[in-house]
Parts: structure tokens; C-alpha cells; sequence
């Protein structure tokens, strides 16, 4: 550091110290590094109570929500080779087989359209938590022959089944011309009824892959298959994806190969929880503004007090320059100070969310209905980092129009009045 700054730098932290004839101005200065680290250490908690959220949501929609899935045109011929290529994949974790077809499920005067699903159960459990949230029945019960069904608890709700009562289906049939759809009824029972305890997947119904041929309007089951895949990493799903796709044209030519990775096919929901989360991040950094526009008042309190002092200083030699440093070091310290101790505060309580918050609850409300305490949180140092520098830049902002007065005042005009 050259000779000129170190005074600068000296100056500006003294100025921090409250001495007899400063302390108001210390107070201020107190007042905004409190209001800095205040926001700074709101933004770091909601934030990671917003990770936590969308973490546990994004984990309940992959339960019935592939990492990835593919498909082909006009037939998956080949598919249980593909799902002997894919395995051996690197990045790809597991690989299950599936058809899709929406039907009409009734049952005593209680009806529903709803996407029906046939699965191997087996497969389907490596590729899922599906079995971890069945409420009743399990799904090794979907036993091919058995016409079994397993149903999300809205939909059961809906129709007013319980397991070992039947339900029928309704699905669209080609006639034999293969011209003409016509509603062909099918009878199942239900063995099971899983939870999701999310919106997305709770009004699925799943069968037996080898019960579900019988469904499909086409009555082939390769020109219905899809395979499910299981990643390793989910935020890099689409270059699995990629892989794949590039894998199976290169070693099962001929059909016409689709993918896509969940981040595509629930693009909507995803986006919009990114977009929530800048938002609310947008509206906590008003706390960090609020702190900022004190530093200014500070800042401002100071130059006014200080213009003796700077007046001298500058018939001492000190340049434009210096001022200006004296008082961007004033400024950028209590920003500084008070960023960083929100950001260790903040880290503090995000890591220990749930002992702090339980804590608290038992010492208000012990009988409380609302658990806060069970609120999931998942602390990220991208957010930190993001929030602390996005906080230095306002700080520093606030700190150049005082600063820039300072350096502009003349020490004739000053020092006729003193």
C-alpha cells in the first residue's frame, strides 16, 4: 500500500471510534451495520428455507416424474436391448420400462380421467421412491395376470375405493378396421394406494406392464414404451439424455429416438419457484437498501462535522484522492463489518434451523399446530456469496456521493470561518 493511502486508510477507520465529541455519529454508523447485517442475515435463512422447500417438493415430483425419459417412432422394437445398453451407461444409475394411457376410472357412480401407467415392479422401484410411500398395499402386488392397481390417494379419495375393491376402466379401442375408436370396459382391483403428498403424481394409477397391453388403443406394446431412467446426478439429466439418444441410434438404428429430462417436462413448475425465489430475494435486499441509505446519512453527518479536518489535511498536502479514500474506507468498513457478521449469523441459523426453531417453539407455543421447526433447509454457499457481493456493491455505492463531497470542499472557504 503507498504512503498516501495508509493515511487514508487510518483516518477513515478512526473515524469509526467513538470519541467524546462523535459518539451520535457512531451510533449511526452502529445503526447501519446493524440494519446490513440484519438483512444480509434474513436473506441467507429464507434463502435456504427456500432451498430446503423446493428441494423436498423437487424430490416428491421425481417420485412419479422421470429423471429422464425416452421413447421411439413408430416402435420401440428393441427396448429391452436398449435397456441392457443404457444400464451400462456411465451416469445412468437404473432404467425401467413403462407404458402410458389415460382412462376413465368408475366406480359406483364415482368417475375420474386419469393417466394409467403400467410398470414392472421390480424395475420401477429402482428407478423410484414409489414403494417408500405406498399407505397401503405395496406394489409387488401389480403381479402380471392378477389385473391389480395401485391408485395416489386423490384419485382413491375421489372415487371412494379402498383396497380389494374393484374399479373399472374405461379406454378407447381401435375397432378391427382400425378405423374407428370405441370405449372398451376393463375390470381391476385395487391392491394399493400410494402417497405422494404433492399435487403432481397424486391422481396416477398404476398397473402391471403386462396388464396394461390390453389398454393401449394400438394393443401393441412396443408402439407405447418408455424407458425411465435413473441418473446419478439430476442437474445434469439432460446430458444423459443426450448420451442416450446418441447411444441408441449408434447401436439400435431405425426407429426415430425422443428424450427429455425432467427440468423440460416440468419446466413450468420449476420456473416458476426459480422465479419466487428471485423475488423474494429482490424484496429481502430492501433491508439490505434501507442499511445502505443510512451509511449515507452517516457519511454525510461525518463530512459535515469533519470539514475543519479536511480542510487541514488538505493545506497539509493531502490530494482530492485521499479525502475521497478516507471517506470510501469509512463507508466500505461498515458495510463490510456488518455483511460479513449477517452472513456468519445467517449460516449459524440456516445449518441449525430446526434446533433453533424447535427451541423456540417449545419456549412460545408448545401445543402449537404449526411445526416451524419441520420446515426443511438447505444452506448454499452460492447464495451466500451472491448476496454478500450484490450487498458490498450497494454499500460501496452509498458510500461515493459523501465521499465525493468531501473531497470537493475548499479549505479557504473552511478555514476563513475558523
Amino acid at each position: 500500500m503507498s504512503s498516501s493511502k495508509q493515511p487514508a486508510v487510518f483516518i477513515g477507520l478512526r473515524y469509526l471510534l467513538a470519541k467524546r465529541d462523535n459518539r451520535f455519529i457512531s451510533f449511526t454508523s452502529l445503526i447501519s451495520m446493524t440494519g446490513l447485517t440484519l438483512g444480509v442475515m434474513a436473506l441467507v435463512v429464507v434463502l435456504s428455507v427456500f432451498n430446503g422447500s423446493q428441494g423436498a417438493m423437487r424430490d416428491r415430483t421425481l417420485i412419479t416424474v422421470p429423471h429422464a425419459d425416452l421413447s421411439a417412432t413408430p416402435e420401440f422394437t428393441h427396448w429391452p436391448q436398449a435397456v441392457d445398453l443404457l444400464k451400462q451407461q456411465p451416469g445412468i444409475a437404473a432404467v425401467a420400462p413403462y407404458t402410458s394411457v389415460d382412462a376413465l376410472l368408475s366406480q359406483k357412480g364415482y368417475h375420474q380421467v386419469t393417466q394409467v401407467r403400467g410398470i414392472l415392479p421390480d424395475d420401477e422401484a429402482a428407478v423410484s421412491t414409489l414403494a417408500k410411500v405406498m399407505v397401503e398395499g405395496s406394489l409387488d402386488q401389480l403381479q402380471a395376470g392378477k389385473q391389480g392397481i395401485v391408485l395416489g390417494r386423490e384419485l382413491a379419495n375421489n372415487l371412494r375405493v379402498w383396497p380389494s375393491d374393484s374399479i373399472n376402466l374405461l379406454v378407447p379401442q381401435l375397432d378391427q378396421q382400425g378405423k374407428q375408436l370405441s370405449p372398451e370396459m376393463h375390470h381391476f382391483n385395487v391392491v394399493g394406494i400410494f402417497d405422494v403428498q404433492f399435487n403432481i403424481g397424486a391422481d396416477l394409477a398404476y398397473v402391471n406392464l403386462q396388464d396394461s397391453e390390453q389398454l393401449l388403443p394400438s394393443g401393441s406394446l412396443a408402439a407405447a414404451i418408455h424407458l425411465r431412467l435413473k441418473t446419478t446426478d439430476i442437474d445434469h439429466a439432460d446430458q444423459q439424455v443426450t448420451a442416450a439418444l446418441a447411444l441408441l441410434d449408434r447401436e439400435l438404428p431405425g426407429p426415430q429416438y425422443h428424450g427429455e429430462d425432467w427440468s423440460v417436462s416440468e419446466a413450468s413448475l420449476f420456473n416458476a419457484l426459480r422465479l419466487e425465489k428471485f423475488m423474494t430475494w429482490l424484496m429481502l435486499m430492501m433491508i439490505v437498501a434501507i442499511g445502505a441509505f443510512n451509511i449515507v446519512s452517516t457519511l454525510v453527518m461525518v463530512v459535515a462535522e469533519k470539514q475543519a479536518d479536511i480542510a487541514i489535511l488538505r493545506t497539509m498536502g493531502a490530494g482530492q484522492g485521499t479525502i475521497l479514500a478516507i471517506f470510501l474506507v469509512q463507508g466500505s468498513m461498515v458495510g463490510l463489518l456488518g455483511i460479513t457478521l449477517g452472513a456468519v449469523l445467517g449460516s449459524v441459523i440456516a445449518t441449525h434451523f430446526n434446533v433453533i426453531a424447535s427451541t423456540l417453539e417449545q419456549l412460545i407455543s408448545p401445543d402449537s399446530l404449526y411445526m416451524i421447526s419441520s420446515l426443511p433447509t438447505q444452506w448454499r454457499s452460492s447464495d451466500v456469496f451472491i448476496t454478500c457481493g450484490v450487498s458490498l456493491v450497494i454499500s460501496f455505492l452509498a458510500t461515493l456521493y459523501p465521499a465525493w463531497k468531501a473531497s470537493r470542499i475548499h479549505p479557504a472557504q473552511v478555514l476563513r470561518y475558523v
